[in-house]
């Protein structure tokens, strides 16, 4: 009897686990706007979801500056161009796949 209200308790922390950590990446998600790379085209993102075509530089509020091409420069001086799915928080922080880069380890 002991072990199945165990196993009923653990499968009600799971549940209860798993629907935080839901609602967790679902507000994260809502707070990554920037641009992106897609296709060939940079698109200005909200909400985690390509909105718009970019029509005008952008700069993000680190100093950071993207173009409409991809160029990317950073303050410190750091240029490159945005790879497909590469994105540009609105923060001045690289994502690559839902992750986080760093622009100083990033290859021209």
């Amino acid at each position: 009897m002991e072990n199945s209200l165990t196993k009923i308790l653990r499968t009600i922390i799971c549940s209860i686990a798993a629907l935080l950590l839901t609602f967790a990446l679902v507000a994260a998600a809502a707070d990554m706007d920037g641009v992106m790379m897609s296709a060939g085209k940079m698109m200005m993102m909200k909400a985690g979801h390509p909105a718009t075509p970019m029509d005008h530089e952008v700069v993000m509020s680190d100093g950071t500056t993207v173009e409409v091409d991809g160029t990317v420069k950073s303050r410190n001086g750091t240029e490159f161009h945005l790879q497909d799915g590469e994105m540009i928080m609105m923060d001045g922080h690289l994502m690559k796949g839902g992750k986080a880069v760093s622009m100083s380890h990033r290859e021209p």
